[in-house]
């Protein structure tokens, strides 16, 4: 019993430190935004596919 309460008191002090919150926000907002510029830059790198004219005739 006395294992669960130190663990949840070290989560609270843990959670109590600004550092942790602002880490944790920068986590939130920083990882999405780097996974896209990463998917945007991939695509930016792609060779362009041309694309077949309409009026073209086979």
């Amino acid at each position: 019993m006395s294992d669960t309460s130190d663990r949840s008191t070290t989560w609270a002090d843990a959670l109590r430190r600004p550092w942790t919150a602002l880490c944790a926000a920068a986590a939130v907002v920083l990882g999405p935004a780097a996974s896209t510029a990463s998917a945007l830059m991939q695509a930016n790198a792609a060779p362009l596919r041309q694309a077949q004219s309409p009026h073209r005739r086979l």
